[in-house]
């Protein structure tokens, strides 16, 4: 299963399984899901979005909802705890593929390194178990994304900016504008 949230890194993993597993065993085996956290007007379009794409490709797609009420704090941790949990469940045991890139993995361990000791400066890890039952894999997480977004240029395939990932309000936001400022610099 594919976790697609319509981005530039889920939706160029998207292609590039559907490529690998076409060309290995036909495209029937592969599913995307998409998670609606319902945290934006916007959420279900964009979910439907990824439907359609998926349909265009000839790709099983759901859609999870994560449903019922949103904390007022912290609401990044929590909807990633929620995504994990609905992929989870809907992937029964399987394997769930994310489209973590090297660039979310810089982001990560500059903020651990940031928050001091406690975690350590380790990173995002290539495969986590989830509660014993799904394996999370993260076959990208030695791309960059700008190599991921000239994949889906040449395959002309669009994706989904999340507002999201432009707001300061959120740290790994602050982290990605502060090092885009630093290769700037360089």
């Amino acid at each position: 299963m594919i976790a697609l949230s319509g981005g530039s890194d889920s939706t160029a993993l998207l292609s590039l399984a559907r490529d690998v597993l076409s060309a290995e065993t036909g495209s029937g085996r592969l599913v995307a899901a998409t998670v609606d956290h319902g945290l934006r007007a916007e959420s279900a379009a964009e979910a439907r979005r990824c439907a359609d794409l998926c349909g265009s490709l000839g790709i099983a797609h759901v859609i999870l909802r994560w449903d019922g009420d949103k904390p007022a704090t912290g609401v990044q941790t929590a909807a990633r705890a929620a995504r994990y949990r609905l992929l989870a469940g809907e992937a029964a045991g399987g394997i769930v593929l994310t489209g973590h890139t090297l660039d979310d993995q810089l982001e990560t361990v500059a903020m651990r390194r940031a928050r001091g000791p406690g975690r350590g400066l380790s990173g995002i890890a290539p495969a986590t178990l989830f509660e014993g039952g799904t394996w999370f894999v993260r076959p990208l997480l030695a791309l960059r994304r700008g190599a991921l977004r000239d994949h889906l240029a040449a395959a002309g395939l669009g994706w989904i900016e999340d507002p999201s990932n432009r707001d300061r309000r959120f740290e790994r936001v602050r982290v990605r504008e502060s090092a885009a400022g630093e290769d700037a610099d360089e």
